[in-house]
């Protein structure tokens, strides 16, 4: 298995995994299709400034947000990443691991208790080595959702669960042209996939549970595949003055989990999307303010409202040190800091996702928290 401890973690204890870190619903009983868009990769310095970064994106956080950004800078290493753990999760959590640890209630009357309330969380790290136009790492990424609603065919309270583990390997080459005004970079990445999508009716809970008991639905109903695919990108400098800049990326290019084991059936395929951002910023060379602009899924391939596509970000950076974000991430507030001592860095903050269809259905907000080790920006 590729990667790292993460998805010895995922599954070596995914009963806890599944009780307790429940991000990423697929509401296709409960809510009409609404599900949080999916993404193998989020940087936690972007999420405090709206989960933006296509214009801007440099080092690791380039390699999933726009590959060309790797070739930005000077000399031919940009950074080693060493570990780069992160966690994310909502602040609920807590009532889902005493139920587990002893408590006098199942994760599921937990869940029934907080009916319409969504059960997040997430865990990934990335290793690797990021030269100025070649770049080789490991990801692996693992996010649980948990959701209890009314079921519209039969009325009657169902708990859906959706998890997923992605695993891969990441090649990645870029360049500059014009005199670094122009770069283009590519990825070519091979993913494993685990996926689970499970509903749970209240009538059918203790039967399911009691007959065959949890790891075996788990197993029963655990997708699983590897595949390749791509991602392209560019980055056009407008402005070297003010760091105006201009991203594009076309994502999961063939992105299909075809080599599927014997007995399983295909995870969901990656969608293709195509992503644009804009940035641009001021001040000096000790300081300076950010203002950049993303908008995901331009042509609407996932079919969803564009409030749900749209980000917004504000930095300010002293001494490319230290750092305070905020931003807007799917119509909702964000907020960040981060410091970096170049063999650590920390970032911390809180941002909200929207799990519903539209901006203020199913808000999910959610604490993270990032620590990187190695050679870095």
């Amino acid at each position: 298995m590729l990667g790292f401890n993460g998805t010895k973690i995922f599954f070596k204890y995914r009963k806890i995994i599944f009780n307790i870190l429940l991000i990423n619903v697929f509401f296709m009983q409960i809510n009409g299709y609404a599900q949080e868009l999916q993404r193998e990769f989020r940087s936690a310095e972007f999420l405090g400034k709206g989960d933006v970064g296509i214009a801007t994106a440099k080092g690791m956080d380039a390699v999933f947000y726009n590959p060309a950004g790797i070739a930005q800078g000077k000399g031919i290493l940009s950074e080693i990443v060493a570990v780069s753990p992160q966690l994310e999760g909502t602040q609920n959590l807590k009532q889902l691991y005493d139920s587990y640890n002893g408590g006098n209630k199942s994760a599921l009357q937990v869940l029934a208790e907080n009916q319409n309330s969504v059960f997040s969380a997430a865990a990934q790290n990335y290793s690797g080595v990021i030269f100025r136009k070649i770049a080789l790492g490991f990801m692996d990424r693992a996010n649980a959702n948990a959701f209890e609603g009314i079921d519209p065919n039969t009325g009657v309270p169902t708990a859906n669960i959706y998890a997923a583990n992605r695993t891969g390997v990441y090649l990645t080459l870029a360049h500059d042209f014009l005199n670094e005004r122009l770069y283009f970079g590519m990825n070519g990445k091979f993913l494993q996939k685990k996926e689970l999508n499970l509903s749970i009716s209240a009538l059918s809970a203790e039967s399911q549970l009691s007959n065959s008991g949890l790891s075996t639905v788990i197993n029963n109903n655990l997708n699983q595949g590897s595949g390749v695919g791509a991602d392209l990108g560019t980055m056009l400098i407008l402005s070297k003055e003010y760091s105006t800049q201009l991203g594009i990326v076309c994502r999961n290019i063939g992105m299909q989990y075809r080599w599927v084991p014997e007995g399983n059936n295909q995870p969901t395929a990656e969608p293709t999307v195509l992503d644009v951002g804009f940035s641009t910023s001021f001040g000096t060379k000790k300081s300076k303010v950010t203002v950049s602009t993303d908008l995901r899924d331009v042509t609407n391939n996932q079919n969803v409202v564009i409030s749900k596509r749209i980000h917004m970000g504000l930095e300010y950076s002293l001494l490319e040190q230290f750092g305070i974000t905020t931003g807007i991430n799917q119509g909702y507030p964000t907020f960040g800091v981060y410091f970096n001592a170049k063999v650590i860095k920390v970032e911390t903050g809180i941002y909200t996702e929207e799990i519903g269809s539209r901006a203020g259905e199913y808000p999910s907000q959610r604490i993270y928290g990032r620590i990187v080790l190695g050679w870095l920006l």
